[in-house]
């Protein structure tokens, strides 16, 4: 790798890590589509899991007092079972109408209003969990949809953004061992540059943390709706 692409990509790790540092969304996307032109998908899902892993680490020890852990322990246990199906499955479904599905999930959470009796039953943790798990071995980037449930809990921003890293890290160190195992994954191959984006990652996430209580909880709501809408648009258009 040259030293302007690995440049490159750290500014970006940067920029990503202090948006999803803020809003909980959007960084693993953005990553997701840049790593995209360089890499082919059997490296490209398992390495952005481990860049996305370092700036969850850093965002998650960055809000660590927010972190509760009876609000995700469902989720990763969920996330086991989907996580470990979708590898038996990869390649076998659709990852078009897999991407629909995830698109389709996300404004319904975002959107629908809280009583809604369907998504009394969808805002489950076992229901996040397994399909966030199960999404996340095809696209990669499937914390939009985790967010998005999250936020139906009325957390706080601080909380959110926590809670979010710890599902995040479970969900992307599960990633890469099942990558690792089943397609011989090497992430020794790509550590200086995964170290290098994680350190530029993690001062994104110390800068959004002197933002984020500057931020209007209404106003951080409203910005966070808006923001999983377009980026469930960007995953089907």
């Amino acid at each position: 790798m040259s030293l302007e692409f690995i440049s490159f990509f750290a500014a970006l790790s940067f920029a990503t890590s202090l948006l999803t540092s803020i809003f909980s969304v959007g960084g693993g996307i953005i990553m997701l589509v840049a790593l995209a032109q360089s890499f082919s998908p059997g490296t490209l899902i398992p390495l952005h899991g481990a860049i996305q892993l370092s700036n969850n680490l850093s965002r998650t020890f960055v809000y660590r007092k927010f972190f509760k852990w009876h609000l995700i322990q469902n989720i990763l246990v969920a996330t086991t079972v989907g996580s470990v199906g979708g590898i038996l499955l990869f390649g076998a479904i659709s990852e078009q109408v897999l991407i629909w599905l995830i698109a389709g999930t996300i404004l319904f959470f975002t959107w629908a209003p809280l009583d809604n009796f369907i998504l009394s039953i969808m805002k489950n943790d076992w229901f996040c969990g397994l399909i966030s798990g199960f999404a996340g071995i095809f696209i990669g980037a499937n914390g939009p949809l985790v967010t998005a449930y999250m936020r139906s809990k009325n957390l706080n921003p601080e909380s959110l953004v926590a809670n979010h890293g710890a599902v995040m890290i479970y969900q992307h160190s599960i990633k890469i061992l099942l990558f690792m195992y089943f397609f011989g994954f090497s992430i020794g191959e790509y550590l200086f540059f995964i170290i290098i984006l994680a350190i530029a990652g993690f001062a994104g996430a110390v800068l959004a943390k002197a933002i984020i209580s500057l931020i209007p909880y209404e106003s951080f709501n409203i910005a966070l709706k808006i923001l999983l809408s377009f980026l469930a648009l960007i995953l089907i258009l």
